[in-house]
């Protein structure tokens, strides 16, 4: 199974032009913006819940929210173009195990 990036760099540019790049698969791109806002979004949260909240979420349990936040907002887009958020369904599944 191959990833969708070799590993993670902290290189804004680098991830910026890798988000940007035309030279992924239509799936493998979507699915990596997606992680990407995903992982934004639930990150920040987590920061928010901790600072003004005081509550902790372990890492497993970020991964699980975020997974689920992913399989959710394909399933909710796969009415649109069928064959393609199936086949995108279909990848991030392939990852996710």
């Amino acid at each position: 199974m191959k990833a969708i990036l070799a590993r993670p760099t902290p290189d804004w540019n680098f991830t910026v032009t890798t988000l940007l790049s035309p030279r992924r698969s239509a799936i493998d791109l979507c699915l990596l913006r997606l992680t990407f806002q995903t992982v934004i979004h639930g990150v920040w949260c987590e920061r928010n819940n901790r600072k003004y909240n005081t509550t902790y979420r372990t890492a497993s349990d970020l991964i699980r929210t975020m997974d689920k936040t992913i399989r959710n907002r394909v399933s909710s887009l796969r009415f649109k173009n069928v064959a393609f958020y199936g086949s995108l369904m279909i990848r991030w599944l392939e990852r996710s195990i």
